[in-house]
């Protein structure tokens, strides 16, 4: 995927996504944890990648400075640069434009350090720009295919640029190596869902069906996808059920709810649970139209 690199990083509006996005997102944040102790990196320089790696604000401020000074004195230093990239980005999710201006101009230069790519595709993700955060990490991950937090962040990228396929390659790899893990087959199984293959999502699922692991917050609601897409109405209407007992009610999952009732021929149950989706939702334009046809169908059946 070819892309334009943009000379200033900007923050642009997140894109409309499924509802479970965000868990996708936040499990992939946390697998960052079990990655390291699965695979470590020796880099011939020093490789921060996560909090326990970072130094001292002191240590830092003094790294920017020294950078800082360097770059006063010769503005295309390269390994200056790529000293104050590495330390803004230690500094956190404040500094990651101004990281990325630094990282950005160093490439200009042609600065090659292979860490580069980690860091601006961990960057640009952070700045909700997977457009351009996958292709870093794609070169990234092609000189470390044992990498696999990479593999995982990459996982969740393709599944927020709407590349499924991509995204199920990327987790099972992930699973290859971690067989079983419970965040990872999690994240599958919702991309399997989108991609209909209701068999393979339910398997994916088997750590928590099978495991007693406690489901996440919307695993009821995807189990319920998963059995009202493979025809069974009845479980699906029960895993919705555990949902709302367990997560309160949305939107998404009254949809959800409404849909089974109705495919379950229960219309008068459907009708309240559209009702309930226009309530908390009243742009939805299916649940307008669902509405009215049937109330047209319920009063030609009480003539």
């Amino acid at each position: 995927m070819a892309v334009s690199r943009p000379g200033t990083p900007t923050v642009r509006p997140a894109p409309s996504f499924d509802p479970f996005f965000p868990v996708i997102v936040l499990l992939g944040a946390a697998a960052v944890f079990w990655t390291f102790t699965v695979y470590q990196p020796a880099p011939r320089r020093p490789f921060p990648r996560q909090p326990a790696d970072f130094r001292s604000p002191a240590a830092l401020d003094a790294a920017v400075q020294t950078a800082e000074k360097t770059l006063a004195e010769t503005p295309e230093n390269v390994e200056a640069l790529l000293d104050l990239a590495i330390a803004q980005y230690e500094r956190g999710p404040s500094q990651y434009k101004e990281a990325l201006k630094s990282l950005e101009k160093a490439r200009e230069l042609g600065a090659l350090d292979e860490r580069l790519f980690y860091f601006a595709g961990v960057m640009y993700e952070s700045e909700n720009l997977p457009e351009y955060a996958a292709p870093d990490l794609e070169r990234y991950a092609r000189r470390h295919p044992e990498d696999m937090e990479t593999r995982l962040r990459l996982g969740n990228l393709y599944y927020r640029t709407d590349e499924l396929d991509k995204s199920i390659d990327s987790y099972r790899r992930v699973l290859a190596k971690k067989p079983g893990d419970a965040l990872v087959s999690f994240n599958l199984a919702f991309v399997l869902r989108d991609r209909k293959n209701w068999p393979e999502a339910l398997d994916a699922l088997k750590p928590f069906t099978e495991g007693g692991r406690a489901m996440p917050t919307g695993g009821h609601k995807l189990l319920g996808d998963l059995f009202r897409g493979r025809g069974d109405l009845p479980k699906a209407l029960e895993e919705y059920a555990l949902e709302r007992n367990a997560s309160g009610d949305s939107a998404e999952l009254a949809l959800a709810m409404a849909q089974a009732y109705q495919d379950a021929g229960q219309d008068e149950l459907a009708l309240e649970r559209w009702e309930h989706v226009a309530q908390l939702d009243p742009k939805n334009r299916e649940a307008r139209t669902r509405l009215r046809r049937l109330k047209k169908r319920l009063a030609r059946a009480s003539r």
